[in-house]
């Protein structure tokens, strides 16, 4: 072949590749097609020129191109370029020619919606081992795992510390946060009870005392920490110990015929809430003393479960064994007298509530600025749907509707609300705290999709969220952060 057809069938070959692919939707359109109709044009002028300058093996004197042809190819050359650097620093253009329904370019979100999984924790255990709980450390997260407290860095996912559970032994329970950065955890053998206490400095993992309880040990969902005292139902009372030295303040006998069904505390203020016989009280005591501030009888009239959902403000979550009895989340001023009773079944569905007393899908609501702020299933089996509701009066402030099933609520540092839906492998939506509407969507990358298990939580880190799977179902990894 000669230089000429060679030169015309490379330029015939990338015109019809062009074609092809633009009016076929495989190849790019718009100014992505622009871009390569000019690098076409640029590189015909370019073969042109060379065949000029060449000419044919049989021409004794070649012709020496002339200044128009060089000047020709290099204009359409720097065309080229030029609209390359254009299209790909302009914003709003991708090259797919994506328009809204009023024929413009989608508006961009305030944050890249897909974003990569910066990083992923293995997972660790058998099917079905379930994680205790979590404390958010600011630039870090702790995840009581069953087989130890294991604190991730928020911005590699590297284990900073770690508190391993003993031989045959498994973390379980674990205080709901932590206090002047100490949390308590509780390790126990199998079919035993869980009866090894331990106090752990969250800034370096260290074990600051270690105590091992009586009887039937600790009572599940009766472990707090307010200020530098932990309060714990065990053997029969209720005990209050410094958390710098496990040293005993105070402890309160649970009375006769009593059982004790949930605790928390913050430093001024301990809530027990405690069955006796078919009636059911809370009573609000001083943390640091165990000083009696108040008691209220709860409008229980058969066996009840229940969980603290707020110490300050004062919010109790109560499921009754009666099937009329009272199922709600219950609201009291700081004197025990009631403010506002939420059903846990009403007009926006299912509400969830924690694990203690859910009717199905359980969840730490989040109360903030005068908020109880809930996920709920109204028209499906799962939760989709977020609801906020006032506790002044018990009214719905407002409510956002999901695209996807919700999984996990988080508090956002900024005041707004961090949802995490289920998409694939979690999606993260954040919400204004005050009115619900929905802003930026966070997705993970179609390269390094994470799996996402059942009952997740979701924590929120400096530039990210870490997403926590506490039960292992399919070697989903045990944390995994998006930014």
């Amino acid at each position: 072949m000669t230089r000429d057809g060679f030169a015309g069938a490379a330029f015939g070959a990338a015109a019809v590749l062009l074609g092809v692919g633009v009016t076929g939707g495989t190849w790019p359109t718009g100014r992505a097609a622009l871009v390569c109709a000019l690098v076409c044009g640029a590189l015909g002028a370019t073969l042109l020129v060379g065949r000029r300058r060449g000419g044919t093996p049989e021409d004794a004197k070649p012709p020496r191109p002339g200044r128009s042809s060089l000047v020709a190819a290099a204009v359409v050359w720097v065309l080229a370029l030029l609209a390359g650097g254009i299209w790909a620093l302009a914003p709003g253009d991708d090259g797919t020619g994506d328009t809204d329904a009023a024929g413009k370019a989608p508006a961009k979100p305030s944050l890249d919606p897909r974003p990569a999984v910066a990083w992923t924790v293995p997972p660790a255990g058998q099917a079905g081992d379930e994680s205790v709980g979590f404390w958010g450390l600011g630039s870090a997260v702790a995840q009581g795992r069953i087989d130890g407290l294991f604190a991730y860095d928020g911005a590699d996912g590297h284990v900073q510390w770690s508190v391993p559970a003993p031989t045959r032994e498994a973390l379980c329970a674990m205080t709901p946060d932590t206090e002047e950065g100490v949390g308590l955890i509780a390790y126990g053998r199998h079919d035993k009870p869980c009866a090894t206490l331990l106090a752990v400095r969250t800034s370096d993992g260290r074990v600051l005392w270690k105590r091992t309880l009586g009887g039937e040990g600790l009572v599940e969902g009766a472990l707090g920490v307010g200020g530098t005292t932990a309060v714990s139902a065990e053997d029969g009372a209720v005990r209050a110990r410094s958390t710098e030295s496990g040293e005993q303040r105070w402890q309160r006998a649970v009375p006769q015929g009593c059982e004790t069904l949930a605790v928390d505390a913050d430093a001024t203020r301990t809530l027990l809430a405690e069955q006796c016989g078919k009636g059911a009280r809370l009573l609000a005591l001083d943390t640091r003393t165990g000083r009696r501030q108040w008691t209220r009888a709860l409008p229980v009239e058969s066996d009840a479960r229940a969980a603290v959902v707020s110490v300050s403000p004062v919010v109790l979550a109560v499921d009754e064994a009666d099937t009329r009895g009272t199922s709600a989340f219950l609201g009291f001023d700081d004197t025990g007298a009631p403010t506002v009773t939420v059903p846990l079944s009403g007009p926006e569905g299912v509400l969830s509530a924690p694990e203690s007393v859910a009717h199905d899908d359980s969840l730490r609501p989040v109360v903030r600025d005068g908020l109880l702020v809930t996920l709920a299933q109204r028209e499906s089996l799962v939760a989709d749907n977020v609801v906020a509701y006032s506790l002044k009066d018990g009214r719905r402030a407002w409510s956002y509707h999901a695209e996807n099933q919700t999984m996990a609520l988080t508090a956002e540092p900024d005041g707004g609300l961090g949802v995490l839906e289920y998409s694939g492998s979690g999606r993260i939506v954040l919400l204004d705290g005050t009115t619900g509407k929905p802003g930026t969507r966070i997705e993970p990358d179609t390269g390094k999709r994470a799996a996402i298990s059942i009952y997740p939580e979701l924590v929120p880190v400096p530039g990210g969220h870490v997403v926590l799977n506490q039960i292992l179902m399919h070697a989903e990894p045990a944390a995994y952060a998006l930014r």
